[in-house]
């Protein structure tokens, strides 16, 4: 059985699909934006890649920040600035910043399939754009979802415990009650 994980791999100002693959025999296979890599020696924080193929013996010395999720690493001599996602947090980062799965209708949907671990709203409450309103485990990561608009809790679709798959609905708004002019 294989075992594959994938990541967003922000590089200074270009963004990069990397998945690692291990395979039943223990080799380890990498695809940068769907190119092959082979990983000639790694250490601690460094490691040689070199596209995977026999034409090409090039090596590319990568150093990374001495830190499990690197903020700058040096590649071929060069200093850069990385940013390293899962993919599943990819996916999350991308759903929170489109107001946490907001339709613009003053819904919450979840961004990804889960668990719901705590309601943290309930009907009739007012609620302020970014206000904590219902935690959701996915891929044993609990994740903070937040209102995406000001209004009223209309209704709550799921219960603590219910399994949600990714678009479900989980909160529904409504606008709050405009103020009377006088």
């Amino acid at each position: 059985m294989s075992q594959r994980q994938g990541y967003r791999i922000r590089v200074g100002e270009r963004e990069h699909e990397v998945v690692v693959e291990l395979d039943a025999a223990g080799e380890q296979k990498i695809l940068v934006d769907g190119h092959a890599y082979e990983v000639a020696e790694a250490g601690a924080n460094a490691l040689r890649v070199s596209p995977h193929g026999p034409e090409d013996t090039t090596q590319l010395p990568v150093t990374l920040a001495g830190a499990p999720r690197p903020s700058e690493a040096w590649v071929a001599g060069q200093r850069v600035r990385v940013s390293v996602q899962t993919e599943q947090e990819a996916r999350l980062a991308a759903a929170l910043g489109t107001s946490a799965g907001a339709t613009g209708s003053g819904s919450l949907t979840a961004p990804m399939p889960g668990r719901v671990v705590k309601i943290l709203v309930g009907v009739g409450d007012h609620v302020e754009p970014g206000a904590p309103a219902i935690i959701v485990e996915a891929m044993k990561m609990e994740n903070e979802l937040h209102a995406p608009a000001a209004g009223v809790v209309r209704s709550v679709a799921v219960a603590e415990g219910d399994t949600v798959d990714a678009g479900q609905l989980l909160i529904e708004l409504e606008p709050p009650a405009a103020e009377p002019e006088g």
